[in-house]
């Protein structure tokens, strides 16, 4: 039996979890993509792959993904990264709370496995969905290869590019309130009083998506910080490695991707000591109550004003970033696929 994979999301879109498959899909070999003809939003996306999708993945072990799949299939291994949904539908649009609670529920009664990336995860599904423990697989995330320790040149180029002052600290968020981007702005407004002058906030991101995340609130005008909106790929391991500490104090993860990211660059990392972030950064990071501003300027002005600690949170992240490998990843997916009978 071959595999198909449910590429809905994955073809015509780049973010988080789309680069997970994106790096299991690429070294796992071959497989045949099911892809609508032309990028579908809303309900006719969904409408495709509840009607479309299964009648050509017929005869397939298919492989969804992107946390939704067509609930008439059985032979299907869902990808699911969190349940913020359930367990945070404040931080969602209504309708796109509505959708999963009434989509998830059903689906993950019927597929034959649900992959997820976290402990912490694996828990919460079992907690909030219809499926036990027993039927939903750990698999963490790994690094991509360019995210790594950078020349210094290399990084002055980014710099340059994105025109970009020599200091800086360096958070990154987009419109998904649960990363925390307005406390961390009210909290960078706090520590920068106790900082040298010379050092700014940039913020790298994508703040649209609001048929997701709802409207964006607005956002406090704090001095000394620069919003850089979305980065190219090409840049973004440059920007991680020359910042003087990557700050991660979102509120809920399933994983929290950037952390392992920004430890490969060899950047200390401050993130929040609650949900996903603790579990994978853990003890390479210093970890904040990402619900206080205060506590998270604490953080900043503690890590600041330490160069030792920076160094030794920079040297124990290079280590814990080793502990995730995508081609580890990609084995531990090939073994489920086949013990359900795919041949790969």
């Amino acid at each position: 039996m071959k595999i198909a994979v449910n590429a809905r999301v994955t073809k015509f879109a780049m973010g988080g979890q789309q680069r997970v498959a994106a790096e299991i899909a690429t070294r796992l070999g071959p497989m045949t993509e099911i892809v609508p003809d032309r990028p579908l939003g809303g309900m006719k996306a969904h409408a495709w792959e509840q009607f479309v999708l299964p009648v050509r993945a017929r005869g397939y072990l298919l492989w969804s993904p992107s946390a939704t799949g067509p609930v008439a299939m059985g032979n299907q291994v869902v990808t699911l990264h969190d349940v913020a949904f359930l367990d945070v539908p404040e931080f969602f649009s209504r309708s796109f709370t509505a959708f999963y609670k009434a989509l998830l529920p059903v689906l993950v009664k019927r597929v034959a496995r649900v992959v997820t990336v976290s402990e912490f995860s694996r828990q919460r599904i079992a907690a909030t969905l219809p499926i036990d423990e027993s039927r939903i697989d750990v698999i963490p995330n790994g690094v991509s290869r360019h995210f790594r320790p950078y020349q210094p040149h290399e990084i002055a180029a980014t710099r340059a590019a994105l025109d970009l002052p020599e200091r800086y600290l360096l958070l990154q968020a987009t419109a998904d309130r649960r990363k925390n981007l307005a406390a961390t702005l009210r909290a960078w407004a706090i520590a920068q009083r106790a900082l040298d002058p010379d050092i700014a906030l940039v913020v790298s991101g994508n703040l649209g998506r609001a048929h997701v995340f709802g409207d964006v609130a607005a956002l406090p005008d704090v001095p000394r910080t620069k919003l850089i909106g979305y980065v190219d790929e090409a840049h973004m391991g440059p920007l991680m490695a020359g910042a003087q500490a990557f700050l991660f104090p979102s509120l809920y993860e399933g994983f929290g991707l950037p952390i392992v990211e920004a430890m490969a660059c060899n950047t200390p990392v401050l993130t929040a000591s609650a949900t996903a972030t603790g579990e994978i950064a853990g003890n390479a990071a210093m970890l904040v109550d990402a619900t206080s501003d205060a506590a998270i300027a604490d953080g900043i002005v503690a890590l600041m004003r330490d160069e030792a600690l920076r160094t030794r949170l920079a040297a124990d992240g290079l280590l814990r970033a080793r502990d995730f490998s995508w081609d580890s990843a990609t084995d531990q997916y090939r073994t489920l696929f086949r013990s359900l009978g795919a041949d790969i």
